[in-house]
């Protein structure tokens, strides 16, 4: 037995090398990888129109039926204008009932009180027993909440007959009718909408690949497009949050300087992005890898093995991400079976997706 082990050593450590030599002339295994470039964000003239930057939608604080409304679509009112009316005569007889029916509680009161002192002078003599005199006393107190009762129904017809008229809070423009004369309407239903003059701004419609390079308070020339010589400055104001449901498009609003002077609503403008060229460097987001708060990507070195790189993800657009650092043009990355990769694996031939 001791004579056999020596020979069987030799024998593991001349196949020892065989096995390792096999090993590492063994093929590596194609990958599916892309190699990362720039797409220039070629869109930087967007089509818009002048809107304000307030508008308010104004309405009745009372019910009642629309009587008159001075004012069109396009009509520039001062502060304090006549925008709308609600039916006077309806209004004036609420307040007349109002009245009447405060009159006839005070009446009830009156007499209550009345009855409360005849039932108290009646106990003190031991002619009325105290049922009456609590009888009494509980009408008397129900007479003066009638009467309480009354006098805030009147306050609220004086009140809706104070607010059956509609006037402008602010100097503007009507930019919207939303009910006409003879309209039932109640407390709050918008009536018309006024584009106050507090200033002028753009409204234009952007792309997700414009969205993602875009700096906050971003600048924009303005031009208005049937008036010569009519072109100011603007910056990024706001980026509403819900895109366009059919055109997946992102609303923006854009600040113009001099509060927009010159400008009418509605007038038609183009707004030039002024930024230098910008390029995106995008993947696929099957490429992402890692946890949430440090997101990798295999990358391919000279000798073609994979390495972990970190990267900062930005804006998202379709199934590619935006990747803000970590990334360079050229750089090779796996995008596909990135889950059974290890850190210096070797990889073979790249294959296209």
């Amino acid at each position: 037995m001791s004579a056999l082990r020596p020979a069987a050593a030799l024998f593991l450590a001349l196949c020892m090398p065989l096995a390792v030599l096999h090993a590492e002339e063994a093929p590596p295994r194609p990958v599916v990888s892309e190699i990362v470039t720039g797409s220039a964000m070629t869109a930087r003239l967007f089509p818009g129109v002048i809107a304000a930057t307030v508008e308010t939608t104004l309405a009745f604080q009372t019910a009642g039926r629309i009587a008159t409304r001075p004012v069109d679509l396009g009509d520039s009112v001062e502060t304090g204008a006549v925008l709308a009316t609600l039916d006077q005569v309806t209004l004036a007889e609420d307040v007349a009932a109002a009245e009447a029916g405060r009159n006839a509680a005070r009446a009830e009161a009156e007499f209550a009180a009345q009855s409360l002192a005849r039932a108290e002078e009646l106990h003190r003599r031991g002619v009325a027993p105290k049922a009456t005199l609590e009888a009494a006393q509980a009408k008397d107190i129900s007479a003066r909440a009638a009467v309480e009762a009354a006098e805030a129904d009147l306050a609220r017809a004086r009140d809706a007959a104070h607010y059956g008229t509609l006037t402008a809070p602010a100097a503007g423009i009507v930019s919207r009718i939303l009910a006409e004369p003879g309209t039932v309407v109640s407390a709050g239903t918008p009536v018309l909408r006024l584009a106050t003059e507090a200033g002028r701004e753009a409204v234009i419609d952007v792309p997700d690949d414009v969205l993602a390079v875009l700096p906050e308070a971003a600048p924009f020339s303005i031009a208005a497009r049937y008036e010569d010589a009519l072109v100011t400055e603007g910056r990024l104001r706001l980026v509403e949050p819900v895109a366009d449901p059919s055109t997946r498009a992102h609303r923006l609003r854009i600040t113009l300087a001099d509060e927009g002077q010159g400008f009418r609503l509605g007038a038609l403008v183009s707004a030039r992005l002024e930024l230098p060229r910008a390029t995106l460097l995008t993947v696929p987001l099957a490429a992402i890898w890692g946890p949430e708060a440090q997101p990798m990507v295999w990358r391919l070195d000279a000798e073609r093995r994979a390495r972990p790189a970190p990267v900062t993800l930005g804006q998202q657009i379709g199934p590619r991400v935006v990747i803000t650092s970590g990334l360079a043009e050229g750089d090779e990355v796996v995008i596909r079976g990135i889950h059974s990769l290890t850190e210096g694996q070797r990889l073979g031939a790249r294959v296209d997706p």
